[in-house]
């Protein structure tokens, strides 16, 4: 087995992206001679993103998929080929920060989005060969523990791995894309390895080791903030605030969950980010959920008029509250939200954007913990015996969490509220705080679900195909975030269902991150 995943590549081939000059700009001296082309003013979320990997909060996001195809392998080749056109179909892949002169304050700066005008295939791609069977919680940790060098303007915000011919991870930096972008990646390129032939306007000439694109100008999707037609509510913002200041103030830290997680209070500023051996670590625990029991467990869930995602948020507070903390009286949770179809213009699923939402909920454990059977936080989980559940309790506790989530979504308007919070991040670098970041995210787990990989309507029968799915992102500092677990769960139609439980290292325990995954699986199967 290879002992670390780097992302420096042999310098060996050489890919050019010519673009046309924007109808409304032109290409100034400045640009050409710096080797970008600036497009626009960077988001809130690209810049809060972009100060969390820069200061070393946070490294990426992965999306990794496996593909078959007779007992064939992704070829340098084909990869490069199938490259070639995701490129074309995605402008965001060719776009980069940059720092400029803030345009109110003199001596402060902003984030602006800048178009690269080439791309060196070195810094996209890397193949990597791992002797026996792939260890994907170990590649993820790895991918993990990379960061891009954003003060390189010559080089892209992500990477694609392909492990032993068979495994393609993207790797990308959060400001370039949420999860769902990284199923447009897999989609495009899986897409592209069945073509019967490049399309011409993205491959110009394919000649020894250079590869020539011309592709038409193509503007980056739209920012959400401009297809929303509510406005950030003030008033919202310190109601907020004094709930989740009260709570902390008169609550006991040991009535939370992960009220064991051992983290530095530390945090970074622009001015004195982390250096290389203080940034965050991220571990991964995989748990895979079999087609035929994910097939039985989306049955039952449609029955009972709840989700999958509904189902594993009440099953986690379930293990947390009976097997690990049975002191705890408040269970904090995060659902990562979609919000592409509530805006105005739905941008569509094949895009490069970050259009997520975050659901707070806070419950009450008693009842949770009320459908298990009492277990010692010692004894290992390691199959369904031992474990018992409340199988009409947990299904109604599913329900009602469905019901809550629809109501923020479509009638309270929660869900969208908590998006533009994230408009105060819009203004210098220099001027965005933390302080207080973690007061609402503390002690807390997260949920983000792609939901299920669904090819392109229009793909050609060329006989690849995926066989399973993956989703992963770096853990967020612990003093800023959740310093429980995130679970990122991806799935494919009729196959598996892989979750990702991604911890800051040493916050908690590695064996106890195991026990909880194994009590979910164990949890599921009684269900169905």
């Amino acid at each position: 087995m290879i002992s670390q995943v780097n992302f420096d590549l042999e310098p060996n081939f050489h890919l050019t992206v010519t673009m046309a000059a924007e109808s409304n700009r032109s290409t100034t001296a400045a640009d050409q001679e710096l080797g970008y082309e600036l497009i626009r003013k960077a988001g809130p979320l690209e810049l809060l993103t972009h100060l969390f990997h820069d200061l070393g909060i946070q490294s990426n996001i992965l999306v990794c998929a496996e593909y078959f195809k007779d007992g064939q392998l992704l070829t340098k080749s084909k990869v490069l080929e199938a490259l070639a056109e995701v490129i074309h179909d995605h402008p965001a892949l060719s776009i980069i920060g940059v720092s400029q002169p803030s345009e109110t304050r003199e001596g402060n700066h902003q984030l602006w989005e800048a178009r690269l005008p080439t791309l060196r295939i070195q810094d996209c791609v890397k193949f990597l060969t791992i002797q026996g069977e792939v260890d994907l919680a170990w590649v993820f940790e790895n991918a993990h523990s990379q960061w891009f060098d954003t003060k390189d303007t010559t080089k892209p915000w992500w990477k694609l791995l392909v492990v032993n011919g068979r495994y393609a991870v993207f790797v990308y930096h959060h400001s370039i894309g949420d999860g769902l972008s990284g199923y447009a990646f897999h989609r495009s390129f899986l897409t592209a390895l069945n073509a019967d032939e490049m399309t011409s306007e993205a491959l110009g000439v394919v000649a020894h080791d250079n590869f020539l694109i011309q592709q038409p100008f193509k503007m980056p999707t739209p920012s959400p903030f401009d297809h929303i037609d509510g406005k950030l509510s003030w008033i919202y913002i310190i109601y907020c605030f004094l709930f989740w200041s009260i709570l902390r103030f008169f609550v006991n830290q040991k009535y939370f969950l992960f009220s064991d997680a051992i983290f530095s209070k530390d945090y970074p500023s622009l001015a004195k980010p982390f250096p290389v051996e203080m940034k965050t670590r991220t571990k991964v625990e995989l748990l895979r959920v079999d087609g035929d029991t994910m097939t039985k467990c989306l049955s039952e869930c449609r029955k009972h008029k709840t989700s999958f995602t509904a189902l594993l948020q009440t099953l986690i507070q379930v293990t947390l509250a009976a097997d690990f903390y049975p002191k705890a009286k408040l269970g904090f949770s995060r659902l990562a939200v979609n919000l592409r179809p509530l805006l105005r213009v739905n941008p569509g699923r094949d895009v490069f954007t970050n259009a997520v939402s975050t659901y707070y909920r806070v419950q009450q454990l008693g009842r949770y913990r009320s459908c298990a059977n009492k277990r010692s936080p010692s004894q290992a989980p390691v199959s369904i015996q031992g474990i018992a559940i409340d199988v009409p309790a947990v299904w109604e506790l599913a329900k009602a969490y469905k019901q809550d989530l629809n109501r923020a979504t479509y009638k309270t308007g929660t869900i969208m509220q908590d998006f533009l919070l994230c408009k105060i991040f819009d203004r210098d670098m220099e001027d965005v705080s933390f302080y207080g970041h973690g007061t609402f995210q503390n002690n807390s787990f997260l949920i983000s679900n792609l939901g299920v990989f669904e090819p392109r309507e229009d793909m050609a029968d060329g006989g690849w195909s995926i066989k399973e799915v993956g989703f992963s992102a770096g853990a967020v500092r612990a003093t800023l975030s959740d310093f429980g677990i995130v679970f990122d769960v991806a799935s494919i139609r009729g196959g598996n269902c892989l979750i990702s439980a991604t911890y800051e290292e040493g916050v908690l325990k590695d064996e106890m991150v195991k026990e909880v995954m194994m009590a979910l699986l164990a949890r599921i199967k009684l269900l169905v």
